[in-house]
């Protein structure tokens, strides 16, 4: 009775001990020499919730300016056409624009109102994908030569209905027009060889005083082409004095001449006509 009572306690030791998930359960344990190797891959360690999804932001591919380079002349308003391809934007405002001169932001700063396409395809979120659409915006208020020159910026900016927005931003050159007057070619009496090409290079009045006013200190390109011939051959440069004036003299040809100003970014390129000749 001793030795059964005292079997029978030490098998209660024994399922205490053990797991409850064991207990009551008919349990194999392999000797040590043949039990596997637990298995790396058998636990399945718990995942943390991460941050919640951040809604999907609209997308802009293109930011497109036309005319790509305005010109302003002395009377008149140039009206610009801007077009923006974006995708996910909703709503009446879904995109806006903001037109600026890129170096004097705060000066001159325009709110252009937005105005949805004409046929939107788009589709309310979670029901069809977004599809590219074409926003286009015409600037009530055109630039005039009041307007400062050089280059600016439009910035395009695409709302969706969570908020989420995304900006895309293109940039052009508003230049002042000029003009050259009485480009003419003469003969030099003292050298029969040489003739004389001259002119006024003129650019909308800074001061606003006048349609046209000097420019000085310019660089003029004089350009010959022989009759009947296609290509133009750059012969000298002159540069305009204190009042617009140029003058060069240049080997006498018979042939097609004119004056050429390249322009900068705030004035605008000019050119003459071909009917400025020298007749030997």
């Amino acid at each position: 009775m001793l030795t059964t009572s005292a079997a029978g306690l030490a098998a209660l030791t024994v399922l205490a001990e053990a797991p409850a998930s064991l207990a009551g359960a008919d349990v194999y344990a392999p000797p040590p020499s043949s039990r596997p190797e637990p298995s790396p891959v058998s636990a399945v360690p718990s995942v943390p919730p991460g941050p919640a999804r951040t809604p999907e932001r609209p997308v802009i591919r293109s930011v497109k300016v036309r005319p790509r380079s305005p010109v302003a002349r002395p009377r008149g308003v140039v009206r610009l056409v801007v077009e923006v391809l974006a995708k996910g934007a909703s709503g009446k405002n879904g995109v806006t624009l903001r037109l600026e001169p890129a170096r004097r932001r705060a000066a001159a700063r325009r709110h252009v109102p937005a105005r949805p396409p004409a046929a939107r395809r788009g589709s309310a979120a979670g029901k069809r994908p977004a599809r590219w659409e074409m926003w286009r915006f015409n600037p009530p208020v055109g630039l005039t030569r009041w307007y400062p020159s050089g280059r600016w910026r439009v910035v395009a900016t695409a709302r969706n209905a969570k908020g989420a927005r995304s900006t895309a931003s293109s940039s052009f050159l508003f230049k002042k027009a000029t003009v050259l007057t009485g480009v003419r070619v003469t003969r030099v009496r003292e050298r029969a060889w040489l003739a004389r090409v001259s002119g006024t290079l003129m650019r909308v009045d800074p001061a606003g005083r006048f349609d046209y006013w000097s420019f000085p200190g310019q660089r003029v390109t004089l350009q010959f082409r022989k009759h009947g011939g296609r290509t133009w051959r750059t012969v000298a440069k002159a540069r305009t004095n204190g009042e617009g004036r140029f003058s060069r003299r240049v080997r006498r040809a018979h042939g097609v001449w004119r004056a050429i100003y390249p322009g900068t970014p705030h004035y605008a390129r000019s050119a003459t006509s071909s009917r400025h000749m020298a007749r030997k």
